[in-house]
């Protein structure tokens, strides 16, 4: 599979808090992964990585997982990385309040099973549809599914940065699941909202249809994100899901 992470520390922060990668187990299945550490907390970026460092180990020390098993694994691990986590921050005043999100991607023969925590977002893409998979767990996106507040209206919103889960903050946390076959589309997207906060979809959207080649679609993408004045870091992974099918 023809995968790639990109990230840029942005305009503003003087660290970068956001992790991920691509990875791959001992038979050749891939992992997509995005974390953002939590932004105005202790430690943001010692969750994000701690969190992308253990999900990296477990996936490649696995063998072959059958789809079947699929969701019971990453929903074990992510819990179980959650409580290391949550402990970790608890063990050092210096890592106290410490938190990422996390969106993850097992892909399989022509499906892939998501993985989200907080509210970093996941795509689906071709060259009609640019599809939101996931489901922003933050105080905004709770009133939009409620009806109280319009897409654009949350986009606004003063309290849109308000996230209600994450990783590291409680000792249990339960990720939502999705799980989708690949055939309708030719490509994936995880970002962080360093990207999706910044650059509008319609304008992702366009980029993906302009660039064929994963190198030069995530290099125009963090470009994009630069010329918006993107006061976060900018993470994500492209991803062709051509050769899954």
């Amino acid at each position: 599979m023809d995968a790639r992470f990109f990230t840029d520390i942005g305009r503003t922060r003087t660290r970068n808090e956001d992790a991920g990668g691509v990875f791959t187990n001992h038979t050749g299945q891939v992992l997509l992964l995005i974390c953002d550490g939590m932004g105005g907390h202790n430690a943001g970026d010692v969750a994000s990585r701690f969190v992308t460092a253990r999900m990296k180990e477990r996936f490649q020390e696995e063998n072959f997982i059958e789809f079947g098993q699929s969701e019971s694994w990453l929903k074990s691990n992510i819990s179980d990385i959650n409580r290391q986590l949550y402990n970790l921050a608890h063990q050092h005043d210096e890592n106290h309040g410490m938190g990422t999100t996390l969106v993850a991607a097992l892909i399989f023969d022509g499906r892939v099973i998501i993985a989200n925590v907080g509210d970093s977002r996941a795509y689906f893409v071709n060259e009609r549809e640019f599809r939101q998979v996931t489901n922003d767990h933050t105080f905004v996106n709770h009133l939009v599914m409620a009806g109280e507040l319009t897409k654009e209206e949350a986009a606004r919103h003063p309290q849109r940065n308000i996230i209600t889960k994450v990783l590291g903050t409680d000792r249990r946390v339960h990720p939502d699941i999705f799980v989708y076959e690949t055939k309708r589309y030719d490509r994936i997207l995880l970002a962080s909202d360093g990207l999706t906060d910044y650059v509008e979809e319609q304008f992702i959207h366009q980029v993906f249809n302009e660039e064929p080649g994963v190198e030069q679609l995530g290099s125009k993408l963090i470009q994009l994100a630069l010329e918006s004045d993107v006061h976060d870091n900018v993470s994500f992974v492209v991803g062709n899901l051509g050769g899954v099918h």
